[in-house]
């Protein structure tokens, strides 16, 4: 739980590089989200070239935390994997997208979820720029890096948003 209570959307970075171990549990937690059907229509791209990440950053008026950091993940749908009439892959990718950070936050890292999905222009600029096939679409960028700011806790629990039986 300490994970969910602490993490926070970190921003800014120091320079060191994530540890390949490290992106390795994050990854597979990524995969261990659930998923409609058990579809798990989630690809990931990697991007730890500067310039590269520069680039993609420039794509999102809200990509500055992925400009300062060591490493963009970018989560992928595979819509043939979804399948056709398969609407749910956005929560499907949106519990991979959360899995993702808690493990962020359990290496001891900071990230921060930078949507791109539904967005269409920053959809295919993104697309674009990072050369996907057809039928492969990013959903989102999460930056990764050794936080400057730690993960702690704020209390947001609020009792007026809980109804009982009816609103």
């Amino acid at each position: 739980m300490n994970s969910i209570f602490t993490r926070r959307s970190i921003r800014e970075y120091d320079s060191r590089p994530v540890e390949p171990e490290k992106l390795d549990r994050i990854l597979r937690a990524g995969m261990q989200a659930p998923s409609a059907m058990n579809r798990q229509p989630w690809e990931f791209l990697v991007v730890e070239k500067p310039e590269m990440i520069q680039k993609i950053a420039a794509l999102t008026p809200y990509g500055k935390p992925a400009a300062r950091a060591p490493m963009v993940l970018v989560p992928l749908v595979n819509l043939k994997t979804a399948g056709e009439k398969n609407r749910f892959w956005v929560q499907d990718l949106s519990a991979c997208v959360q899995n993702i950070l808690l493990q962020i936050v359990e290496e001891g890292l900071g990230g921060c979820w930078m949507g791109i999905y539904p967005d269409e222009e920053r959809t295919h600029a993104l697309h674009d720029a990072l050369g996907l096939p057809d039928g492969i679409l990013p959903f989102a960028m999460i930056s990764v890096g050794h936080g400057l700011q730690e993960n702690s806790f704020v209390d947001r629990f609020s009792a007026e948003k809980i109804h009982h039986e009816t609103y």
